[in-house]
Parts: C-alpha cells; structure tokens; sequence
C-alpha cells in the first residue's frame, strides 16, 4: 500500500487536534508547542550594579556587627528612633544603641523593683544595681558634654550591665522573654546562672541558631535549657548551661558537667560551663583552660549517670570575669571547646596534622561558629550596621569604589571613576587607582585621619563602600590550608591530576573521592610550602 499526503488543509494535523503520541492532550499544548523564544537579558545599569555591591557591603558589616541572629529594626520619625524588638515596639530619643540598652533594661527588670534596690546601702544591693551604679559613675567622668556622643573604653562594669541588657534584647527580639526568667535573674540566690544563661543564648543566636526554649512549667521530667537548630547545616542540639559558684578555690567542673548530663535531651548534648573565676593575668587563660579541659577528660572512664556510663557531649568551657572588676578594664573572657566521649574532637589537643585540623573543623563547623561568636562577642553602637566613626561624624566614608571624583590635584578638570583602593594604616594614607574619562589609569594617595584609620581597622573588607577582602598573612599553616582549599575547591579533577603528574604515589592518587583529592593536594602544598620555610 502506497500511503500518500495531498498536501490538502483538511489532511494536515490540526493544533486543536489530539496529539498523535497519544498522551490525549491537544497537539498545540503537547508536541505542537512553540519553543519560547529566548528571553533578550538587558545588562543592568553601573549604577544599579554598584547598589547591588554597596547592599552587600551593607550587609556584611551588619552581620559583622550584629551576627546571624533577627536585625535590628528600627526607624526614625518626628525625632524619635523607633526599635521593634520581636513583636514590641520601643521609641525614644536615642543616639547610640548602647542609649537603647540602657532604656531597654530598666523597662524589663522594673523601676519600682530598681527604685527599691537603689535605696538600700550599696554592698546589699542586688548585683545588677551594683553594676549599674558603677556605669553611672563611670559615664561621669566621661562624658563632658551630655547629649552628645562620647567614646571610651569598656570596664568591667559597662561590659557587664549592657552585655546583660544586649543579651536580654537578643533573647526578646529572636525567640522570647519569659517573665519566669526575669524573676529568676532579680533573685539574687538564682542570678549567677540566669545571668549565664543570657549568655549562652546570645553566643548561639548570634552564631547562627534558631533556639526553642523548653517548657519549664513541664515538671514531669528534667530537661535542657533549650534546643538549638544550626542554620548551617539544619543540625539540631540539646543545650544546657551551667556555671560555677564564686569563690572556687580550684577550678573542678566535674560535678557541673555530671549536672548537665543527668537531664534529659532530646538531640546531641551541647554543655555549657563557665567557670566564673577573676582575671589572672600572670597565668594565661589558655594554661588553666586546658587544665580544665583534662581533668573532663579524666572523667571520660568513670562518669555514670543514673548508674550508666554518662552520654557523649560538645563541651564549651568559658569565664567571663567582668563583674569581678567593675572599674578595670576588660580582659580575660576565655572560650575552649571539646568533645566528651567524641574522639575526633577531643578535650585536648589531640590534632597532629593541618589536614586533620581542617577536617576536624568542616566537621564539626557548628561548634567552631559558637566559639567564634563567644570569643568576638560585641555590642553594636549603632542601629544600621554603619560603622560608629562615620555614623557620628567623627570621620565620613569619602572613597567608594565605583565613583565618580573630581580630580584637580592631578590636573584641571580632570574626573575619574575609582576602580580599586587599599589602605596603609601604618603610613596613614590610602592608595586610590582611578579610570579617568580619557581612559588613562593613575594611581594617587590621601591621607587617613585616626578616626579613618579606626573605622578602617574595624571593617577593612567594607571601609571602601563595597566587599574588597583584605589579604590573609599565610604565616599560619592552618590560615594557608584555608585559603589554598578555597583557591582550588572549583578546579577540575582532571586539572588537579595534573598537577600531581609527578608524585610517586599518582596511581594512588586517582583513586580518591574528588574531595579526598583536593585535600591531599591541598595538604601537599601546604608541607612543601613549610618545606621551603616560608611560612
């Protein structure tokens, strides 16, 4: 049989006839469908694109200032700033966040309840009174000229009273604040540890968690301060928080940590333990650290729990000795962390290799973000994330990369753009390379104020207006293994292999993951370039 086709419309396959693939739709919404033609992209305006770099600028340093946590909102209207602290709405006429903390505070623990220990003799006062009397006097000697922004050094009494209040804040603004809470912390026989606690929580919203706080009207069984969820990697921990009593004349935190262990938890045990001792200066933090850490290590064999050998746990031990020295100044917070029963990420220094470190910190990279937060632990002094000299005027953002300037100090009329910049702090200048209109490229200097060189000096990868990362020191082997992994981390396979081509052990080689490989390669590097003795 011959099968032909006239050619005629009424043979031809309708667009509203059933396709013939037999799908049952209509030829026109199946295999009849026109291809989209391809969408035309419109390059963005320089000025939008350089928005986008200033946002993210923006955004780095507020994150730098203020953490992973909620923001803070706020909004100025009619002269006043308005602060929204999860769903309450603070105003008044506040200059500095710290002006905030200062309102904020005395709203949630009460005048009348302030009132009331500010009448007593100063050493019966509640603790938080004593350190608010300190902050009172110290800001009288300090401040000159009231109304006006003032700078000066932290003490142990500032440190103290407006870390409790930035921490009461965190709490309200990223999970709750339970007025159970703020009873605990105005009993002065339950301070210690409800002070603690605000710690704790701050260091682990501002390190990235989401934090669920148990139900402490649930009296059936024990449980954790709180539960943890890193945004990180979506892992969830079983937090508690213990810290010593003052006074200790050694610094055992078994009997805390054996505390911790015995409640009840739901996801991997994070322990928390201060040790609440002053300052030593003439015996390093780190010393007595590790004699802390080895003596949990100790119990490692014998601790049990309810007649069990006692659960695994993270262990991060700190002290933070401000309130021992109201009029000092601060010094000595120390952090360490550990894994009790966790062999890879021991109680001790048991890392021998760069690699192994490095894998020790992917691996455990939740922890090593909550150290990192406790240990650069600040209290923001603006609102916006701008940084304090430039937001009250002690020094102005004059350079941004992307800009245009008027140049005359090259030659008149001369304008350019500027296209790359990087401060000399020790020179106290900054180098400015310019694309002028006529396309030429010069190079020219500014000097730098102090109050530059220390905006400079507290967020150097944004004092330009855009995220330019300033270069490590690879002086540190861990820093270099960092920073070589991230270079190659998107080098082909084949690329890497390479590079090995001479390696004896190349067959080896090529038989690990592409992970494995890159690390080796990476760990390789890092031990010819210690060979070479130039790092």
């Amino acid at each position: 049989m011959i099968f032909r086709v006239s050619g005629s419309r009424s043979s031809r396959l309708g667009r509203n006839d059933p396709c013939p693939c037999g799908s049952g739709k209509k030829f026109k919404r199946c295999h009849g469908a026109q291809p989209a033609a391809p969408a035309r992209v419109r390059p963005l305006p320089p000025e939008v694109l350089r928005a986008a770099e200033e946002h993210k600028a923006r955004e780095l340093r507020r994150e730098q200032q203020q953490g992973l946590g909620r923001p803070i909102i706020s909004t100025d209207f009619q002269g006043y700033k308005i602060v929204a602290v999860g769903s309450a709405v603070h105003w008044g006429k506040w200059k500095t966040f710290f002006d905030f903390l200062s309102d904020y505070v005395r709203s949630i623990l009460g005048g009348d309840w302030g009132n009331a220990e500010t009448a007593k003799p100063l050493n019966e006062r509640h603790p938080i009174m004593r350190w608010y009397d300190a902050v009172c006097h110290y800001q009288q000697k300090t401040i000159p000229e009231p109304g006006k922004v003032h700078t000066a050094p932290m003490t142990g009494a500032t440190a103290a009273y407006f870390g409790l209040a930035y921490n009461l804040y965190l709490l309200a603004h990223n999970i709750e604040l339970q007025r159970k809470f703020v009873a605990r912390l105005k009993n002065p026989d339950q301070f210690q540890g409800a002070y603690y606690e605000t710690l704790v929580a701050a260091g682990f919203v501002l390190s990235g968690f989401e934090l669920t706080l148990e139900n402490e009207s649930d009296v059936s069984k024990s449980h954790c301060e709180f539960s943890a969820k890193s945004k990180r990697t979506g892992a969830m921990y079983s937090v508690e928080a213990k810290s010593r009593g003052p006074n200790k004349d050694h610094l055992d935190v078994g009997m805390q940590l054996a505390k911790a262990l015995r409640k009840t938890a739901a996801h991997q045990r994070i322990v928390m333990i201060d040790v609440n001792v002053p300052n030593d200066p003439p015996r390093p933090a780190d010393v007595w650290l590790s004699e802390v850490m080895g003596g949990l290590q100790r119990c490692e064999s014998t601790l049990t729990v309810n007649g069990q050998a006692a659960p695994s746990a993270f262990v991060v031990v700190t002290n933070h000795p401000y309130h021992y020295d109201l009029e000092g100044p601060i010094g000595g917070m120390a952090v360490l962390a550990g894994g009790f029963k966790i062999p890879d990420f021991g109680l001790v220094g048991r890392l021998t290799t760069v690699r192994q470190a490095f894998e020790t910190k992917q691996k455990y990279g939740d922890i090593f973000a909550l150290v990192d937060a406790i240990q650069n632990y600040r209290i923001p002094s603006t609102f916006d994330g701008e940084v304090a000299e430039f937001a009250f005027g002690e020094a102005e953002r004059k350079w941004k990369i992307g800009e245009r300037y008027d140049l005359p100090d090259a030659e008149p009329r001369a304008t350019g753009v500027l296209t790359t910049a990087t401060a000399s702090t020790a020179e106290k200048v900054v180098y400015l390379g310019f694309q002028l209109d006529d396309g030429r490229s010069i190079v020219m200097t500014a000097p730098m104020s102090d109050a530059e060189i220390s905006a400079y000096n507290a967020h150097p990868d944004t004092f330009f207006g855009v995220v330019r990362p300033v270069g490590k020191r690879l002086d540190d082997p861990q820093e270099l293994f960092e920073w070589l992994y991230e270079s190659y981390r998107n080098t082909p396979r084949e690329r890497l292999l390479e590079h090995m081509a001479s390696w004896p052990d190349v067959d080896e080689m090529t038989k690990l993951s592409d992970e494995n490989l890159l690390r080796a390669y990476v760990d390789r590097m890092v031990s010819a370039t210690l060979a070479r003795g130039s790092c």
